[in-house]
């Protein structure tokens, strides 16, 4: 069909104008034969060619024996520090270095757990002893403390390039219950994170992984891809947080919310034959056409509300949850979004999800979807916008 697609590279591809502008023609062309994202004869014959293209993706994102040695390191040499410094003192990871999804190019999420700091000005405290400290640990890194952001860090970045960074927190405890429970999901089933790994890559690629710039963190996509697979049918991950209160686990509380959730495989198991009716009715589809299914699911399929892992019927909605877009529910604070996607970008996400469904199904690959767009503020893409120094491009002085 079409042999350019499989021979895009990674994300370092040079794209020139013209063709990035012979490229948003035949983009506008998928759409409207892919109008409400119809599956149509013939679309089924690319899956193994996507298959293989993401588990290559899949091979090229792990982080090789070098690289998780070097991170062990440096986290060991900080436990240490901290240790003998701050009384009481632990560090404990989050984020994709407990999920499974760390790449040598994901920052590293470091919670510091110390007794006394529970506001955020003894957090804001401890990280200003904190910044002191890190000097000894490591002379190769850069430290700023960024106390006005939601959740006051220090980021601990690399002077060159080769190195983790780090943003430390201080008693940021739900967001390593949270971190734990993504591991329950991708340990019940493997296909998880694979293509949680997929999917950040093609949201990395694209230009929007950056919450930062109100486009999607690495956790909201993780969160919306657990939401997908719960939703197939038959369904493939079943909602942990429901089946430990359905069998009766005592609350476990974390900074007042309800943290429990199954971890027994065993259980798990049981739970998924329950709801596919069938105890041989499991869920076999491939890497490929789960891919494909995502963006469909959330260029067509989903037209908005609340995207949840657990069941939220005992919780009152609001008008503005009922009317909301890409709003991803925190899974131990019903009502809180974690995504906070910027209105401006509503429609630019939506049509960025349905170009990777076209372009999957017309044969084009997953690496023609991952190919960056075009810069902002050349006019070549209206995905992409105008140039906004400090948004999408740098303050230019």
């Amino acid at each position: 069909h079409r042999e350019q697609g499989s021979s895009s590279s990674s994300s370092s591809t040079e794209v020139t104008p013209e063709e990035e502008i012979a490229r948003l023609e035949e983009m506008w062309a998928l759409h409207r034969r892919r109008e409400g994202g119809v599956s149509r004869p013939g679309d089924d014959l690319w899956l193994p060619r996507i298959t293989e293209e993401a588990e290559t993706v899949v091979r090229q994102s792990q982080a090789g024996d070098a690289h998780i040695a070097l991170r062990d390191a440096l986290v060991q040499r900080l436990q240490a520090a901290v240790e003998a410094d701050i009384r009481g003192g632990s560090v404990e990871l989050f984020g994709s270095a407990v999920t499974g999804l760390w790449t040598p190019t994901s920052d590293l999420d470091v919670c510091i757990l110390a007794p006394g700091a529970d506001d955020r000005h003894g957090r804001v405290r401890l990280l200003r002893k904190l910044a002191k400290i890190l000097p000894s640990v490591s002379v190769r890194h850069h430290v700023f403390l960024r106390k006005s952001a939601q959740v006051p860090i220090l980021r601990w970045a690399p002077r060159r390039p080769g190195l983790p960074a780090c943003d430390i927190s201080i008693n940021n405890k739900l967001a390593v219950a949270n971190s734990r429970l993504i591991l329950q999901y991708a340990k019940a089933d493997e296909r998880l994170a694979r293509l949680a790994l997929c999917i950040k890559h093609w949201a990395r690629c694209r230009g929007i992984n950056d919450r930062s710039r109100g486009t999607l963190s690495s956790f909201a996509l993780t969160l919306m891809l657990i939401h997908f697979l719960q939703c197939r049918r038959p369904p493939i991950l079943p909602s942990l947080q429901d089946l430990a209160v359905a069998l009766g686990y005592a609350p476990v509380f974390v900074q007042g919310c309800d943290c429990r959730y199954c971890s027994s495989p065993t259980d798990v198991a049981k739970e998924l034959e329950r709801v596919r009716g069938e105890a041989d009715s499991s869920n076999k589809e491939s890497l490929g056409l789960l891919l494909r299914e995502f963006f469909r699911y959330f260029g067509y399929e989903y037209t908005g509300g609340i995207i949840a892992i657990r069941d939220r019927s005992c919780f009152a909605e609001s008008q503005d949850e009922v009317d909301s877009y890409l709003r991803v529910d925190n899974p131990f604070e019903p009502g809180v979004d974690v995504a906070n996607i910027e209105v401006r970008l509503y429609t630019r996400l939506r049509e960025e999800f349905r170009r990777a469904h076209a372009l999957l199904c017309e044969g084009d690959g997953f690496a023609a979807a991952c190919i960056p767009p075009a810069s902002p503020g050349s006019g070549l893409c209206p995905l992409v916008g105008p140039l906004r120094p400090g948004e999408n491009a740098p303050l230019m002085w």
